[in-house]
């Protein structure tokens, strides 16, 4: 499992929030929705990039919050329905995948790199960065998806 440790600064995002599991696939038709929803939002930092916010994690219910969306210079003016997250800046491993094989990362990053790694789980939320060429119709397509960590001697 190849990974990249890269220190990111903060940035906000804006867009829709689902909040509980994804038992129906909730969150691919939050990404539906957003889609010709992504002209309304005022003050894009950088275009073609979209992102998906995981935090609020609930081991116990498998409940957690996901705020899919775009990197915003400030969060203000908020269309309607729409919500922001200031994303801490931080120390992230940065793994890459697909929609399929997303799911089966997230367990190995868990169960095996984290343990055998000289990193832990820092606080905060991790997300999936969805760059111009990725695209959620074909299989293949790739993604990075960003966990914060820190060093185990902290």
């Amino acid at each position: 499992m190849e990974v990249k440790i890269v220190m990111r600064e903060a940035f906000a995002v804006v867009g829709l929030l689902h909040s509980g599991k994804n038992e129906s696939n909730e969150i691919p038709q939050m990404w539906e929705a957003l889609g010709p929803r992504l002209s309304e939002i005022p003050h894009v930092a950088v275009p073609d990039v979209a992102y998906g916010v995981c935090d609020n994690f609930d081991d116990g219910s498998g409940t957690f919050d996901y705020l899919a969306g775009i990197e915003v210079k400030r969060a203000s003016d908020l269309p309607e329905g729409m919500v922001s997250w200031e994303v801490p800046g931080a120390t992230y491993a940065v793994f890459t995948c697909t929609l399929p094989t997303l799911g089966e990362l997230h367990a190995r990053i868990h169960s095996a790199w984290l343990p055998e790694s000289s990193y832990k789980r820092a606080p905060g939320p991790e997300f999936e960065l969805n760059d111009k060429d990725f695209d959620p119709r074909d299989p293949d397509s790739r993604m990075d998806i960003y966990i914060p960590v820190q060093p185990l001697t902290e």
